[in-house]
């Protein structure tokens, strides 16, 4: 019997997506076997390919749309990151004034755009994942995160560029 309390918490634990251990979720289509063609070709069964499989599918309906993924939908990255979604397209405010500080406004902007219609088409399409719009925290845990290292100035820049700011 394991010993530490992790471990023992642990024990009877499945490394299952929560997301996609239910009962009532689809079975998965058969298997991709020989040629196929399509007017577009979605690479990968995230949360990405499958919002741009169905963006594709909503702004042209006889677009022949085909997704292929190596494993199941929604079972990797996509489906294991704790469920939240982020308006960042720069992993972060201060990495991104770090790196592209001429384009920023614009990927923030854009970033925010993209938050707002993943949850428009999950809402339309009435998509039972528990969307959720409620905010982001960023805070310093270790002392590169100090003040000194913008965390404080991102956040206020944040704060002044937000619509309520």
């Amino acid at each position: 019997m394991p010993s530490s309390w992790p471990a023992r918490a642990l024990a009877d634990a499945a490394p299952t997506v929560f997301w996609l251990d239910d009962p009532a979720r689809p079975q998965p289509l058969a298997s991709l076997r020989g040629p196929e063609s399509a007017d577009l070709l979605v690479v990968g069964g995230g949360y990405t390919g499958l919002w741009a499989a169905l963006r594709a599918k909503e702004r042209d309906p006889s677009r022949d749309v085909v997704l292929v993924e190596a494993g199941h939908c929604g079972d990797q990255a996509s489906g294991r990151n704790g469920g939240f979604a982020s308006a960042s397209l720069t992993h972060g405010f201060a990495n991104g004034r770090e790196r592209w500080p001429s384009e920023l406004a614009e990927l923030d902007r854009l970033g925010a755009e993209n938050l707002r219609a993943i949850g428009e088409t999950v809402r339309r399409h009435g998509i039972d994942c528990r969307w959720e719009e409620t905010g982001e925290l960023t805070v310093a845990t270790a002392a590169h995160n100090s003040p000194s290292s913008g965390i404080s100035t991102s956040t206020s820049r944040l704060v002044r560029s937000t619509p309520d700011g």
